[in-house]
């Protein structure tokens, strides 16, 4: 595979693709750790749920299930996929000595936004999440 941060005797890598790359990495990352939080409440779900009878938690129980089953099995791996495409498609630019594909910056822009909104809904559910844990376990 292609350094993208070393310099070579064949490539003059543009600062923005540096950038980009790196950027595609920390998302990737970022994925690897949804997954890791996605386990995680899912075991405090697995855990705590069957201990509660009240209908009402039983509802918000249902509600988390379906997000956390949505993302953990569908949208993170999604998102992962796009990123590593996005990456084989710059090691491909590399390897072509082809580092001014237009497309490949239009689609940085459209991926990284999109991973990036989920990032902020994913902190919205985290923190809907743990407000419901706190307050079900000892309301109900």
């Amino acid at each position: 595979m292609i350094s993208v941060t070393g310099a070579t005797g064949k490539y003059i890598l543009q600062p923005s693709l540096i950038a980009m790359h790196r950027e595609s990495v920390e998302w990737i990352s970022a994925t690897e750790l949804w997954k890791r939080e996605l386990a995680f409440f899912q075991n405090l779900l697995d855990q705590h749920a069957p201990k509660m009878d009240h209908v009402e938690f039983k509802k918000q129980v249902d509600h988390y299930q379906h997000l956390i089953t949505y993302y953990n099995g569908e949208l993170v791996d999604l998102l992962r996929k796009k990123l590593k495409d996005h990456e084989k498609q710059l090691a491909v630019m590399l390897q072509e000595l082809n580092e001014s594909d237009t497309k490949y910056f239009k689609d940085h822009a459209g991926i990284i936004e999109e991973v990036s909104a989920f990032a902020k809904v994913f902190a919205e559910f985290k923190h809907g999440f743990f407000a419901f844990i706190e307050k079900g376990f000892s309301a109900y």
